[in-house]
């Protein structure tokens, strides 16, 4: 019988393993993954031709720079509908509350689904705009460009039919601490309270969800 602790994990995280959706290098045209990438790694550059991401602030987020965290994954387009301002305005009020040393874990970022929506140069501008006009200057969320090919490639490994973009899928991607994806989400309207919970279970994960968490000496569950 599974001991409480499986079932309690199992349970309150809910995972989705995201084989179906294959995060992974594209068998071709793709960025070839190497041993040591990371699903978050291959979401941040998912072809060789992608340019570096950034976000409203100018800055670029890294494989490293976000290593050790948890982080959170949502989709945005500056004229997306109401339902993707609502998405992202709950998002900044669970960043803005998640507790530390937890808030401290978490890094959210919100990927852009629409890059010739306007001219690319002001690309950072127009994000930014975008996020102090909705959330605020202040907001924990950070706003990522895109170019068409990063954007096509994402669409195709989350199998987002292509005649819906720049409208962002409703999918929100929870990586663990070593950058490998551990939940998956629909999320409209946003379960924050279960998202909250999920994220202090998943922080507990040290070395990933495939190894023991924090406080325990059983393997993390695979089912």
């Amino acid at each position: 019988m599974p001991s409480i602790f499986r079932q309690t994990v199992a349970a309150s995280l809910g995972l989705l393993a995201l084989a179906t959706t294959g995060l992974g290098a594209a068998e071709t045209g793709g960025a070839e993954a190497s041993s040591g990438s990371s699903d978050l790694a291959v979401l941040l550059q998912p072809t060789a031709a992608s340019r570096p991401r950034r976000d409203q602030h100018g800055e670029r987020p890294t494989p490293e720079s976000l290593r050790d965290r948890l982080v959170v994954v949502s989709f945005v387009s500056v004229g997306c509908t109401i339902v993707c301002a609502v998405r992202t305005l709950d998002l900044d009020k669970l960043a803005r509350a998640l507790p530390e040393p937890l808030r401290g874990r978490v890094s959210f970022l919100a990927l852009d689904t629409d890059p010739t929506g306007d001219d690319a140069r002001d690309e950072a501008g127009r994000l930014r705009r975008f996020a102090e006009g909705l959330v605020g200057p202040t907001t924990p969320l950070r706003f990522l460009d895109a170019d068409a090919a990063a954007t096509a490639a994402i669409a195709d490994r989350l199998r987002y039919p292509a005649r819906a973009l720049p409208e962002p899928p409703q999918t929100i991607l929870v990586f663990d601490r070593r950058g490998q994806i551990a939940m998956t989400y629909g999320s409209d309207p946003l379960d924050a309270p279960r998202l909250r919970r999920d994220l202090a279970i998943l922080d507990t994960f040290e070395n990933g969800v495939g190894r023991p968490p924090r406080g325990t000496s059983e393997p993390a569950p695979t089912h």
